[in-house]
């Protein structure tokens, strides 16, 4: 099977839900998935996957807003980036929900989509909570995931241990690629420092961009093109 690389097609995305059928993990996964233009008429054609856990989910494709879909989709159109699949699921609350969407809902869609499926090609990425489920995922799981983006996101306090742990039985060489965006007057900017702490200590590379802005969707919606952009980009 393909990659698909260049925007082929002028027609719309689809937007759909979906549910996993089976958890294993003791958590209900429901999400959002969008599927690029041109998806069912390229059946030999397969697609990077990037997981997005958002504080709410877009269900429908706009031509002005910066919701993770709908730029996507002007992106995607514009060259300026392949195509994907982006899923983004229900936000899971509670200790071991990143074990529970890399576990349950990665092999589900790559059963269900015509994924890519493996590291290289898969990314996470999430705000607020949804960044520190993301960078659990992708340190926990980095077999699973080679990227992960963080709008205004960190490291609880108290986590430091056991992320710590993470890092050190994997080799440097299967580290996830890391950006971290964050406003300059985020309330939580301690949850992002306790990361970069542990980041610079380790020595893993990382891209940050702190810009002017709050906890807020102004910030976040100002960063999402660059923010996509990155995720995607070795995919091009």
């Amino acid at each position: 099977m393909t990659i698909l690389l260049t925007p082929t097609c002028a027609g719309k995305g689809v937007i759909g839900s979906d549910r996993v059928p089976n958890p294993t993990q003791g958590f209900s996964i429901n999400f959002d998935y969008y599927l690029p233009p041109c998806y069912a008429n390229l059946p030999q054609a397969s697609y990077p996957v990037l997981y997005l856990i958002t504080l709410s989910s877009e269900t429908s494709l706009s031509e002005t807003d910066n919701t993770p879909m709908s730029l996507t989709e002007r992106l995607i159109h514009s060259g300026k980036m392949p195509p994907v699949i982006i899923i983004v699921p229900g936000q899971l609350i509670g200790y071991g929900s990143d074990a529970a969407l890399t576990k349950d809902l990665v092999p589900y869609v790559d059963g269900k989509f015509r994924t890519i499926p493996d590291r290289q090609h898969r990314g996470t990425g999430g705000i607020s909570n949804g960044a520190a489920v993301a960078v659990r995922m992708a340190f926990q799981f980095p077999e699973t995931f080679g990227s992960v983006g963080l709008l205004s996101g960190g490291l609880a306090d108290g986590e430091g241990d056991r992320f710590e742990g993470w890092l050190l039985r994997t080799p440097p060489q299967f580290w996830p690629r890391v950006r971290i965006d964050v406003g300059d007057q985020d309330a939580i900017m301690r949850l992002t420092q306790n990361l970069l702490t542990l980041l610079d200590k380790h020595h893993v590379p990382y891209t940050l961009n702190v810009g002017h802005g709050d906890h807020n969707w102004v910030f976040w919606s100002s960063q999402m093109e660059s923010y996509l952009l990155w995720l995607s980009k070795e995919w091009q």
